[in-house]
């Protein structure tokens, strides 16, 4: 599986389509991108908006440039590959830039900076290529600006989980940022300096019925800094092509920075190898636990100080049902094809039990106990159900490198059960050699009776089987079979 978790409602378009798409913008420089070091549990969730970066430099600059001037309509393009030769495509405006100039930063340019720290690519300090940051561009400056995101897959608009800010630079007792958005803020992350004596101060404004600020009311110059997650209300989404927007305004009292980022629409997909190709599943709408700060009716109210030993972010929960097995997805940014589809389970959160539908009995057999041609394999396949739904499972019998439709079962997966039964017959086309399963739990059962197909909700798994075929004699050895 491959995700990137995420909020995904998709146009009726895409869950029919499955043209090869080619990659986003190409006339644009892609160079929005996920945190590859740092500190952050959630490099492979968060999208960094990058700025900077030309079409004719991009190959130098390839995640933004810094310190460069930024204008109206200065946009921030990403093209990321989700399996299949299908792409996401987010694109990210700045416009209604009043008051002070703007210019890209790459955190990590000022010693007191933390943001290359939890998030970064190269390494932190003069090092980090990750160039995420947005200052004003004269001293003391106030500035304002609106942000408006989209994203496609396959050409159909997609919704955009959430929005991310964060501290940039390294906030001063006398600076601020905010952000206003359709939404609920969260902090989710604080790089916290307990050696200092100075507060890092933020307050929650309920600005109107759906639209709330996050405010970053002041901090102390010196390795600290927050990370907030914005969920969007539905009313949040225009009505044509799910554009959002936030506002923003950001006030040096020499330079200060933010970091702008997208909780981009998330997939989980398969890890068996390429050629057996890639399932999409838009993972469920993301929830996150509470930050403890109670939102406010006005800017005159009390702030939080987020720089104590007692304060806890809140942070991204994982799903709790809609799932197969008894473990909930984790995320990832890319494909994750591997020869012994494990390639999801060695990354990401969740670690190597995230995927654990497939039976232990069938995982690693001899050909002659269950892979001989009329042998029946029931495999028990555990789940997590919030509503019916079903399950669909093939196995590659004949080896030709690809799921064929003679090789599915698909069953209904109730809700109120937590496990049901595939049955195959081992085809007499069986080649004798280790293959690959693959399961995928859906609502819909239209939507999972491809192996290759787009679905909303639900997961997929991959796992090799590894069949033991004859044995060998040799009169000088021992015995062995082969492991294939």
């Amino acid at each position: 599986m491959k995700k990137l978790i995420l909020s995904l409602f998709l146009a009726v378009s895409l869950l029919m389509g499955s043209a090869v798409q080619a990659q986003c913008f190409p006339t644009q420089p892609k160079t929005a991108a996920f945190a590859i070091g740092g500190t952050s549990t959630y490099k492979n969730q968060v999208l960094w908006l990058t700025w900077g970066s030309t079409l004719a430099n991009v190959a130098q600059y390839p995640y933004g440039r810094h310190d460069q001037a930024l204008g109206e309509n200065a946009t921030s393009y990403a093209s990321i590959d989700v399996g299949g030769g299908r792409y996401l495509c987010v694109e990210a405006i700045i416009t209604g830039i009043t008051g002070s100039d703007i210019k890209s930063y790459a955190p990590g340019n000022y010693s007191g900076d933390s943001m290359d720290d939890m998030y970064n690519i190269g390494g932190v300090g003069s090092s980090n290529k990750l160039v995420n940051g947005i200052r004003n561009g004269t001293n003391g400056g106030n500035v304002t600006f609106r942000l408006t995101c989209r994203a496609t897959l396959e050409g159909a608009p997609v919704k955009l989980s959430g929005m991310v800010i964060g501290d940039a630079e390294s906030l001063a007792p006398a600076e601020f940022f905010n952000a206003t958005a359709d939404g609920k803020w969260t902090i989710v992350e604080m790089h916290k300096n307990l050696n200092v004596t100075g507060s890092y101060d933020v307050r929650k404004v309920d600005v109107t019925a759906t639209r709330q600020r996050i405010e970053f009311v002041k901090g102390n110059d010196n390795n600290t800094a927050a990370v907030s997650f914005l969920t969007f209300n539905e009313t949040a989404y225009s009505p044509t092509n799910f554009d959002v927007t936030f506002d923003v305004t950001l006030k040096g009292s020499g330079l200060t920075a933010i970091a702008l980022g997208l909780l981009p629409p998330g997939v989980d997909g398969g890890d068996a190898p390429a050629s057996y190709g890639a399932p999409l599943h838009m993972i469920d709408k993301l929830a996150l636990s509470s930050d403890g700060i109670a939102s406010s009716a006005s800017a005159t109210e009390a702030t939080t100080n987020l720089n104590t030993a007692a304060y806890a972010p809140g942070g991204l929960i994982p799903p709790t049902a809609g799932f197969l097995g008894t473990v909930a997805p984790d995320t990832d940014p890319g494909p994750q094809y591997s020869y012994d589809a494990m390639g999801d389970n060695n990354n990401g959160s969740a670690g190597v039990l995230e995927e654990d539908a497939w039976p232990d009995i069938y995982k690693s057999f001899s050909y002659k106990a269950h892979y001989m041609p009329g042998n029946i394999i029931n495999a028990t396949i555990p789940y997590k159900g919030i509503e019916n739904a079903y399950i669909s499972g093939w196995i590659d019998f004949n080896q030709n490198g690809v799921f064929d439709e003679s090789e599915r079962v698909t069953v209904s997966a109730p809700a109120n059960q937590t496990s049901v039964v595939l049955t195959w017959q081992v085809s007499v086309s069986r080649v004798i050699r280790s293959t690959y399963v693959r399961l995928r739990y859906a609502k819909n059962r239209a939507d999972i009776l491809s192996p290759t197909s787009s679905t909303p909700g639900g997961e997929v798994e991959d796992h090799r089987i590894y069949i033991q075929g004859p044995t060998i004699s040799n009169p000088t050895i021992e015995n062995r079979a082969r492991r294939k």
